[in-house]
């Protein structure tokens, strides 16, 4: 009897993690709302606590680089483009313990690293839902794009969402 191989698939948005909440001006009150702490006067979007000073390498960046980048630009994550295309984001913790299991060395490049393929959100998504997919995602930085695809920001788990 052959074993059998099962794949958990990481939603990439709120809407494939199932946790978009309708929109309308009616407020209609649920255990979900309840549970995120969305009232109707305090439903913030992402575009109004996201970090819009953002850093980009190529996933062929070497780690050095990216440490110095990190370092130089004094900021906790990098997210990684391939042309116009997010393909994967770093944080210091990925640095912390890649240098920690290869003996604090510092070679090879980003896209070794990289955690590809990142859960993003949009500016006008909630930061409720946008921060519930990152605790799903176990992350504590998401990319956020605007509505042509590009990179507007990151959005870090400690803004509050209430």
């Amino acid at each position: 009897m052959k074993g059998r191989v099962t794949t958990f698939h990481t939603p990439r948005t709120i809407a494939e993690a199932g946790l978009l909440h309708p929109r309308g001006s009616l407020y209609m009150e649920s255990r979900i709302d309840e549970q995120l702490g969305i009232l109707p006067e305090e439903a913030r979007t992402v575009r109004s606590v996201m970090c819009s000073a953002l850093t980009v390498v190529s996933p062929d960046t070497s780690l050095e680089d990216a440490v110095s980048v990190m370092k130089a630009m004094n900021v906790p994550v990098l997210v990684v483009y391939e042309g116009r295309r997010l393909v994967g984001m770093v944080t210091e913790r990925d640095m912390a313990v890649e240098q920690f299991e290869r003996g604090k060395t510092k070679r090879g490049v980003v896209a070794t690293l990289m955690r590809p393929d990142p859960p993003y959100c949009r500016e006008d998504d909630l930061v409720a839902e946008a921060h519930a997919l990152m605790r799903l995602s176990e992350l504590d930085w998401m990319p956020v794009l605007d509505h042509a695809g590009r990179l507007a920001g990151v959005l870090s788990i400690y803004v509050r969402s209430t």
